[in-house]
């Protein structure tokens, strides 16, 4: 009788054996069963990686971030009237992808181009470089009665605006230009020239 109950003994310790995992099975990577309270088995993927061509810049505080109305624009922001200034001046950050955009001497000669005199000549701009976190950026102002691009296949160009001036940037990022660009009545921008290259300073 003794033998019929070793014999007993050893079956079921060798059942009990085939449901539960060693510790070498669960090292690579055999999950014991789940018992019924779990609930489905869910594929969580890591969180998204920053933008590697990405750049990373300090706004004014007295810069409001506003929505960006279409995709290549990476930031917006509406930048306070001054005194006897009706409209606010707006600051953008373009970016159009890897390899897109441009280089720096085509978008500087259209920025330029959209200032003229009022006899239709160019009007006065000044372009120069600053050396930032090991970065050359390329800055541009540029005055007088301006004349935007237009919007989209097909649309007409927004009103020419007299007496508007613009404070610009060409930066280069990892794998393509930046491009910030600040447009508004000219004392407007003035007033926020000191801002603007505090920003530029910032970029990283």
């Amino acid at each position: 009788m003794k033998t019929s109950f070793d014999s007993i003994a050893v079956v079921a310790c060798g059942l009990l054996a085939c449901f539960v995992s060693s510790p070498r099975d669960l090292a690579a990577g055999d999950a014991p069963p789940l018992v019924p309270s779990h609930g489905p088995i869910v594929d969580v993927q890591a969180p998204p990686q920053a933008d590697s061509a990405g750049l990373a810049w300090k706004a004014p505080a007295t810069w409001k971030p506003t929505p960006p109305t279409n995709q290549m624009r990476k930031a917006q922001y509406a930048l306070p009237a001054a005194a006897g200034d009706a409209p606010e001046g707006e600051c953008v950050v373009f970016y159009f992808g890897p390899g897109q955009g441009g280089d720096v001497k085509a978008n500087v000669d259209r920025w330029r181009t959209m200032f003229t005199t009022a006899d239709g000549s160019p009007g006065p701009s000044k372009v120069g470089e600053v050396k930032v976190a090991g970065r050359t950026i390329t800055r541009v102002e540029a005055t007088g009665t301006y004349t935007a691009t237009s919007m989209g296949p097909g649309s007409a160009p927004p009103p020419p605006k007299t007496d508007w001036m613009m404070l610009g940037a060409v930066v280069p990022g990892a794998d393509a230009n930046w491009f910030f660009r600040c447009t508004g009545p000219k004392k407007t921008i003035e007033a926020e020239r000191g801002n603007f290259d505090a920003l530029l300073a910032s970029i990283r």
